[in-house]
């Protein structure tokens, strides 16, 4: 007789467990639960001290022991994850809102779109109450780099923390259920960056029970000619071949064994697909990769005959298709799922009482900082290079007829200040208005224009901040990732950039004239 260690943990720091199927180079995404990988290998960790663990560990990797997921609850309720095949208008709408099952009948009202239904739900009567995970990042600069080796910035998201989980252990052994209950004791620290302050978990609560997870949804009645079944957990299965496959003529058949049932048959359905991804930190090497029908897809299935009540729990409490020991291939048929016709976002936290996030830690806002500079001035600098560009296109800069020597003369006196950019404001100055003012003493009739078209832009440059001279905005004026642009580069450094962008424009200028 299988039994559950049912276990309730609260994450009282930030949890990351990485999701390789959608994590690329430089990013590290979060899974939003407790996958029956990450407990299995918790539990493994702690009882591969004791010395009769060669005789357990057959027993522990074998499918009388199997690790389901742990999903987030609320009010002791625990939460389902949200399933697939809601549609929707697109308005804003207070409450409930009208949604559409395509699985019922495989059509929908023209014009909706998919559902939004977070992450995670419960069901009650007609509607889909669901709830969303928190998440914040952190970024992390590599500085210990092989020769050649680019520096490379990385962004690693977490769970934020506060949130309390439930899982299931479900054994076949009354001893060995004991044992492993015995573990969840006090605190548990779980997935990535363990050593840097992510992963402490307290333990709420730890029994044993035989009731079977979710079984209120599970229909009361017989279930003649049609069911509805949503999957828990990510499913795939095996073809005779041994290749990885998903429902076909074969695994359907297997499954109509199970049920109970005569020509089972897949009316509608609505799924995705994940590429389930792994490490092995034992061996050191990656895990194959296993496509696999996503947790929260849905299938109406129908079908010759009638699926009882026992037969239904018996799926839902061993699962089908492979890996069943890691939580894979859970199932829950649903009652009364064809009622269901609203939905009704809800708060996790109350906003009078929710934690604190985390503040960054003194090196993670450094790293910050750091990267916040770096990204705007290269911003500012591949601006400066299209401002030149477009006014040497335009002649809206100097004019056409301003003389090569003179802009050479305000080149040189600009690069003997370069590392001054005060003192290079002040010979700018001295020079465009001797010129000048040399100009109107000689009254000279001359073939180029004189320098009173420079000075002016001169003003114009320094009057003007130079995100505004050339363009640049970011998605909030006058920050950037959230830091005040004024902590970021002073004005001394804004003033040598503008020194480089007037050097810039009098060589593109006098390069092209030859």
């Amino acid at each position: 007789m299988t039994e559950y260690i049912k276990y309730q943990i609260k994450n009282i720091e930030p949890l990351r467990i990485a999701d390789d199927s959608t994590s690329q180079n430089g990013q590290t995404t979060t899974l939003r639960y407790i996958p029956g990988t990450t407990i299995r290998g918790w539990i493994i960790n702690q009882l591969a001290k004791r010395a009769d663990f060669e005789n357990l560990k057959k027993d522990l990797f074998s499918d009388n022991v199997r690790y389901l997921n742990a999903y987030i609850n609320k009010d002791e309720k625990s939460l389902l994850p949200s399933p697939k095949g809601f549609y929707e208008d697109k308005t804003v709408t207070e409450g409930k809102k009208k949604i559409e099952n395509v699985v019922l009948r495989g059509d929908f009202t023209e014009g909706y779109k998919r559902a939004s239904l977070g992450r995670f739900s419960y069901m009650d009567e007609e509607c889909i109450h669901y709830y969303s995970v928190d998440t914040n990042s952190d970024m992390k600069i590599k500085i210990n780099l092989n020769e050649g080796e680019k520096q490379n910035v990385f962004r690693n998201e977490y769970i934020s923390p506060g949130y309390c989980f439930s899982g299931y252990i479900a054994v076949n052994d009354h001893e060995t259920g004991e044992m492993i209950k015995q573990l969840f004791t006090d605190r548990i620290i779980l997935g990535n960056a363990r050593s840097a302050g992510f992963g402490k978990c307290e333990v709420l609560s730890s029994e044993i029970t035989e009731q079977l997870p979710y079984e209120e949804y599970l229909p009361e009645k017989e279930q003649k000619n049609s069911c509805y079944m949503m999957l828990l957990s990510n499913t795939a299965f095996i073809d005779q071949n041994g290749e990885i496959c998903g429902f076909t003529e074969e695994t359907l058949e297997a499954l109509e064994n199970k049920m109970g049932v005569q020509n089972l048959n897949i009316a509608f359905c609505a799924t995705s697909t994940v590429q389930v991804r792994g490490y092995n930190r034992s061996w050191g090497i990656k895990i194959p990769s296993l496509p696999a029908y996503e947790q929260g897809s849905v299938f109406h299935f129908t079908y010759d005959g009638v699926l009882s009540p026992e037969n239904m729990r018996k799926l839902a409490d061993t699962g089908i298709g492979i890996r069943i020991n890691e939580g894979f291939g859970r199932v829950l048929f649903l009652k009364d799922y064809e009622k269901i016709q609203y939905k009704c976002a809800e708060k996790y936290f109350d906003d009078s009482v929710r934690e604190k996030k985390t503040e960054l830690t003194k090196e993670d806002s450094k790293v910050l900082r750091t990267i916040a500079r770096s990204y705007y001035k290269n911003k500012l600098e591949r601006k400066m290079q299209e401002y030149v560009l477009k006014a040497s296109h335009e002649k809206s800069f100097w004019g056409t007829r301003t003389s090569n020597s003179q802009l050479g003369e305000l080149d040189s006196r600009i690069t003997a200040n370069k590392y001054n950019p005060q003192e290079a404001k002040t010979a700018i100055y001295n020079y465009l208005e001797h010129a000048n003012e040399k100009e109107e003493t000689n009254s000279v009739q001359k073939v180029h224009n004189s320098l009173k078209k420079t000075k002016k832009y001169v003003d114009q440059l320094y009057a003007t901040d130079l995100e505004e001279l050339v363009g640049f905005s970011g998605k909030q004026k006058g920050y950037v990732m959230g830091i005040p642009v004024s902590e970021l580069m002073s004005q001394t450094e804004k003033d040598s950039l503008k020194l480089e962008l007037l050097t810039s424009l009098i060589r593109f200028k006098n390069k092209g004239d030859k």
